[in-house]
């Protein structure tokens, strides 16, 4: 195992237990309906699927889906939710995204995980195994953080309270390298069991950085969007939905 796949295992096994919880209020329906409405009816491959959030609900709507992580914990809480859902899990490194040779009309990321390949060497590797991945006509969807969106490259170094009660104080803390396009945040949460330190690290990338690399993998940008509703996307906007197709193929 790599050093870089042995961190990010570290660092997601520390977030299964909490990752459901931290993130309950994001509704997965709609980027599941956009997915499944591209999804040509699967099956779907996806990238960081952690505890299985958007996954699960691609799979409620027809969609059969494979799933990759680095992290076996994250695996296995999506387990203890996938009931009967058509929903396949491996252990893997998008990087080195290996298939066996299967093919997919859907291959997607979201909520910037593909910003977790934290050097460009690596998002360019992966993003190369994806269009060896993508069936003739397939598409690459990615949800990710505009890097100019208010706040998150605000300042070299920043400490939010994220939630305040008699019980508990959760702060948000993060350093930003702006020559290096690496931000590191630390979630923290005092409570009377104790503390609890939940680390993220991601290396951002600028709309048009993403789609010189996407097109020497051999993917064109065929649609963006700001939201999974097909907003259009504005100077303002601080979300991006961009889709991509192997260069030359159907759209």
């Amino acid at each position: 195992m790599t050093d870089h796949r042995a961190q990010q295992q570290e660092m997601w096994d520390e977030w299964a237990p909490h990752y459901n919880a931290e993130h309950q209020d994001r509704d997965p329906g709609p980027a599941a309906d956009f997915l499944a409405s591209v999804a040509d009816g699967g099956p779907a491959l996806e990238l960081a699927v952690g505890t299985g959030r958007i996954a699960l609900a691609v799979a409620d709507r027809g969609v059969k889906v494979v799933g990759l992580d680095t992290s076996p914990a994250m695996l296995e809480e999506l387990h203890r939710h996938r009931s009967d859902r058509a929903v396949e899990t491996r252990v893997g490194d998008m990087a080195e995204l290996d298939t066996d040779g299967q093919q997919f009309g859907l291959v997607y990321v979201a909520f910037s995980s593909f910003f977790f390949l934290m050097t460009q060497a690596r998002q360019q590797a992966c993003l190369t195994r994806v269009a060896q991945t993508l069936a003739p006509g397939g598409r690459f969807v990615i949800e990710a953080t505009v890097p100019r969106a208010p706040g998150l490259l605000a300042g070299r170094q920043q400490l939010a309270i994220r939630d305040l009660a008699d019980t508990h104080l959760a702060l948000s803390g993060h350093t930003h390298d702006p020559i290096e396009q690496i931000i590191r945040f630390q979630e923290i949460r005092f409570d009377h069991s104790g503390t609890r330190l939940l680390p993220v690290t991601l290396r951002y990338v600028h709309l048009s950085e993403l789609d010189l690399l996407a097109a020497a993998a051999g993917l064109t940008l065929t649609a963006r969007y700001a939201d999974w509703h097909r907003t259009p996307l504005t100077a303002t906007s601080t979300q991006h939905i961009s889709v991509y197709t192997h260069a030359g193929a159907p759209q």
